[in-house]
Order: structure tokens, then sequence, then C-alpha cells
């Protein structure tokens, strides 16, 4: 068996079951009439009462969901026409698709050699007219977070401790289940099942990369707060992830088009998906991240803080894969970057416990530390920009415990000016903060060792964050 992706002129969105009873949702797909997938995703058991409205707002979500997660069996071919058999969209819906099967999958078209900004044609009748629909009956009152496992995830959950959110895991990764116990949470775990064709079709042809997991991830969880009891989702996106990762063509005539392997995890990502879930659901169902206007550093100082975290948080993606082992790999870009990162705040003996070794004294990681920061040659990967790398690389040449390491005398001449930290808006605010978080957690003003980097005035920013978007 040979599949040739050239060959297929159509993906088709086919059908779409929704239990609100065994929270199982079905979701089909095929590629021409030669190809057919079924994903299968479990809910789990509902933690509030059964509502009628309630069950229609997750059906309504759950339609979005099938448009974002058919990405995973659209890229084995990458046809310019996407066929909707479930019924009418809207408008911002049809918009929603063109986003994200063309920006959410450019990293892909990119390394299979396929054209970067690619006419994609939703074939679907047009729904009504806007706000021809009566909004959902909003779940009640709460908050969810998604969590994965990584230490950006791990700093909302503990900002907001105290307000008892509810965690949600696709899958239940080990290092998801550590963090939620660390917190001293329930954490709800959503099962997702991707048809195993698609595997065997990724061996014989299809073709494979990166797809924009973050956006099934967000409506997985926007989904869940219909059966467990929340309106908000908090995400935490930071906004390193606006930087594209390659920017090609630009020259003459030509139009310069952004790459970005962060594009659902960006702030346009943001403004589009909280569009159309108001286009779906109405002004009741609320989706924000609590870290857009956070910096890596900045995240990197407040985690320092946790320690409670430390031992439980895994950011290392090839642990993420099918077959990865649950620890860090220290040879990954998403490993070099969090060690780096962490070292503006840490020293060594706290991060070699974490990682088993120390990334930034060994000579042969000199190359991919590089890679980090020099123009053209930023990985795909969920990094931080290539400033935010001169800037931590930058602060380790004059810090006496990362100074002599080799990674650092190789790297810190091309360090740049480090720029002033503004003081903090509030003062005692984020003091204060920290504090209802964790009173457990030392408080020093700056937090690690670089002056006016303030981790508590993170906490505070992340909960006035989430309390303007719910008191929207």
């Amino acid at each position: 068996m040979r599949f040739r992706p050239d060959q297929i002129e159509r993906f088709r969105l086919t059908t779409l079951v929704v239990d609100p009873d065994s929270g199982v949702v079905e979701l089909g797909y095929a590629l021409d009439d030669t190809w057919s997938f079924t994903e299968r995703l479990a809910f789990g058991p509902r933690k509030v009462e059964a509502v009628a409205g309630w069950d229609d707002g997750f059906a309504r979500v759950a339609r979005l969901l099938h448009l974002a997660a058919g990405v995973s069996y659209y890229k084995a071919a990458m046809p310019g026409t996407l066929v909707v058999e479930t019924g009418p969209i809207s408008d911002v819906e049809r918009r929603f698709c063109i986003d994200l099967y063309d920006k959410g999958l450019r990293e892909l078209a990119w390394h299979n050699g396929l054209p970067l900004e690619r006419r994609i044609t939703v074939d679907a009748p047009t729904a009504g007219r806007p706000g021809a629909r009566p909004a959902a009956m909003a779940p009640p009152a709460g908050i969810g977070i998604p969590i994965g496992g990584g230490k950006d995830s791990a700093v909302v959950v503990e900002a907001l401790r105290d307000r008892s959110p509810t965690l949600v895991s696709v899958n239940g990764h080990p290092a998801a289940l550590r963090v939620a116990a660390a917190a001293g949470l329930e954490v709800a775990v959503v099962g997702r099942a991707l048809d195993p064709l698609l595997l065997e079709l990724n061996d014989v042809g299809a073709r494979n990369g990166h797809v924009p997991i973050t956006a099934i991830v967000s409506l997985v969880a926007v989904a869940a707060g219909f059966r467990l009891g929340y309106d908000t989702t908090v995400m935490a996106l930071e906004k390193s992830a606006d930087e594209p990762t390659r920017v090609a063509g630009g020259g003459g005539s030509s139009p310069a088009v952004a790459v970005n392997h962060q594009w659902s995890k960006s702030s346009e990502f943001e403004e589009v998906l909280a569009a159309v879930l108001a286009d779906t659901l109405g002004p009741g169902v609320r989706y924000r991240s609590a870290l857009r206007q956070a910096g890596e550093l900045d995240i990197a100082a407040a985690f320092a803080l946790m320690p409670r975290y430390h031992r439980a948080f895994l950011s290392c993606n090839r642990a993420f894969a099918r077959s990865g082992a649950d620890r860090w790999c220290g040879e990954c870009p998403k490993c070099r970057f969090v060690y780096l990162a962490l070292a503006t705040s840490m020293g060594p003996d706290q991060l070699v416990p974490i990682f088993g070794r120390d990334l930034l004294r060994e000579p042969d990681q000199v190359a991919g530390f590089r890679d980090l920061f020099e123009e053209g040659r930023k990985p795909f990967e969920c990094v931080g920009t290539r400033d935010e790398s001169l800037t931590a690389f930058a602060e380790l040449g004059r810090d006496p415990a990362w100074a002599d390491a080799p990674v650092v005398r190789a790297l810190a001449p091309h360090q740049k000016a480090v720029p002033a930290m503004e003081p903090a808006a509030v003062p005692g605010a984020g003091q204060a903060a920290m504090a209802a978080a964790d009173p457990g957690v030392s408080r020093t003003s700056g937090g690690g060792r670089v002056p006016g980097r303030d981790p508590a005035r993170l906490v505070h920013d992340i909960r006035a964050a989430v309390d303007e978007v719910r008191a929207r």
C-alpha cells in the first residue's frame, strides 16, 4: 500500500456524534472517498447536574472541536478543499477554519516543500445571519486551567490555586498529574484517541509534522467546562509565542510570510478563537491567556520561587512523544531553552537535580544553545524569543554561579545590553497576591538574581487578568 498525497482532492468532515450522557464525542473525517477516520474523545462523567442548556453548549463546542481536530487528518494530504458535511457553518466559523488550516499548518508546509500561503476553500452551506441563534446557557461560574505538565501552566495554577480551579489534561501525561498533585488539586483527564489508520498512513507516504495542538486542547477545555462546572478557561500562553520561527519571502514584490511553530499559542490565535467562541456560544463563556503580557524570563523567575513544582514539571517534547520516556532528555531545543531561562533565576545546585545534568557545562551543547538566538536558526519548538535567549546569556555571563560554564563562556560574547525592568505598577499588591497564592513561598522582592524582575507582580497580573475577563 502506498499513500499518494497529491492525488487527494478533498478533506471531508463527515460525521459528528455527541453523547452528553456518557461524555463521548466521535469525530468522523475522510480523504476523498477512499480513506475514512474516526477520532474518539472521552470527557468522563459530569461533575454538574444534567441540564439541557449545558448539554447544548457542550454540543456546540464539540462542533468547533470537529472543525479544529480535523487538522490531524487533513495534514496527511493537505488538499485545497475542506467539505463540511455536518451542517451549515457561520462566516466566523469559516474564517476560523481557513486561518487554522493555513497559518496553523505553515510549519508542516515549510518542511514538506509546499506553498506557505495556501488558498483553502471551505465547502459548506452558510448559516443564518449573525446573532440569529440564541446564546448558549453558560456553565456555572468557575475557572478551568488546561495543564500539560510544563512550568507556564504550573505558574498559573499556583497563582490561582486559592480559587480552587478545575484542572484539565488531555490524556493525562504523568507530568500533568504530578503538577496537579503538587498543587493539591484534582485533575480531570479527557481521553483523545486518534484513528490508528492515520499512523499507518504516516508509514506509507502521508505528510506528517506539527499541528496546532493548542487549538484542540483549548476547545477540549472549553467543552469540558459544560460538564465540570466552569465558565472561564484560563490558558498559560506567553507573549514570546508571537515571534515567528521563520519569515520567508519579503524581497521585491514577494510579500513576507510568517511561519510560526507556536501560532496556536499566539495572541492572533487567541483573538481568532475568542471570536468564534463568542459567535457560537455568546458572551457567557470566556477564554483568556493569563500570561499574554509576560516574558519567558519573568515566568521562569516566578517558577523559581515555587519549589513544590520543581520535581513535578516536565517540558521536554521528546518525553511527550508516543515512545518518549518520562524525563528530561537534555538534548532537544526545549530542554536547552527551559534550562537557560531557569538559570537566570536558579543556580546549578537547584537545576542539576531537576535535569539530571548541567547542560551549560557540556561543551558539545554550544551549537544547540546558539541556535536559540542565531538568525535563521531558531528551532521549530516552543522556545522563547531570540532576544530572550540573548538576554539570558548576557545575565549568566555576569553571574558568578554560571559565568565559568563552557556554554556561557562560548556564547556570552554575543550578549546585549539588558534593559532595566519597570517597577511594580501596584506597590505591594504583587507581594500580597504571592502570599495569597502560597504563604509558604519565599517572597523576596525582585525574585531570582536579576534586580527588578518581580515574580510577585506576575502573580498579581495573572489574578488581575482573570478578574478582568470574568467581569465582562
